[in-house]
């Protein structure tokens, strides 16, 4: 029997249909895009707050959870720090339990802004140590028993407690900016949002029916 070569052929999808679906696919990516852009735009404020709120409930739950987990060494540095003996015994199982404390709050939205209050508040006390530690107050060889598994020098310590403390507040202010809105019947902040989003080209609607009812809603807001 004589062998005969086949020719196995390939099924090609034509120049047209590679044409249309890379089209339809960046079409689908550009409006994914322009999507989280306008909501990022339009809800600024709640992003923000998720984001360093979420920053905040990582540190939190991090550095309780190395004081916890390694609770021998978090009391023998607390009474190495400048307190009585048994205010540091009380602050080696008051801090982590703080610590847990405000990262619950601030992951609870009912209680977000009184979290973020209490986060701010830490941050301030364990920032004004740092800071007495830097003016001599008393000695700054004495360890560091903040939880962090990367050993910093107390400057870099305060410089990193600030931003900290600078993020805190600035969450608080937004949370309280957010719940204000809600609270506020006036939805004209509403039409300043869909002003900053019109701005941009990409981001237009075309068709204005949007804006449109943001204004029929405002002028009846008024009425």
């Amino acid at each position: 029997m004589s062998n005969v070569k086949r020719h196995i052929g390939y099924p090609y999808l034509p120049i047209e249909k590679v044409v249309a679906g890379s089209t339809w696919i960046i079409k689908l990516l550009t409006q994914v895009g322009v999507t989280s852009v306008r909501f990022c735009l339009l809800h600024w404020k709640e992003v923000a707050v998720t984001f360093y709120g979420s920053l905040m409930i990582g540190l939190w739950l991090f550095v309780a959870y190395n004081k916890i987990t390694d609770f021998d060494q978090n009391m023998e540095g607390m009474l190495r720090q400048p307190f009585p003996e048994r205010l540091a015994v009380f602050l080696a199982y008051a801090v982590p339990g703080s610590e847990l404390i405000a990262a619950l709050l601030i992951g609870y939205h009912r209680t977000r802004l009184v979290g973020l209050a209490f986060s701010a508040l830490l941050m301030a006390v364990f920032t004004a140590y740092v800071g007495l530690a830097i003016l001599h107050v008393w000695s700054d060889q004495l360890p560091c028993n903040c939880g962090l598994i990367i050993p910093i020098g107390w400057r870099d310590h305060f410089v990193f407690n600030v931003f900290l403390l600078l993020i805190s507040c600035w969450s608080f202010v937004l949370q309280w900016w957010i719940l204000k809105s809600k609270f506020n019947p006036n939805s004209s902040h509403k039409t300043y949002r869909y002003k900053i989003t019109q701005s941009i080209p990409i981001l237009r609607n075309g068709k204005g029916e949007a804006h449109n009812g943001l204004k029929r809603s405002h002028t009846h807001t008024k009425e």
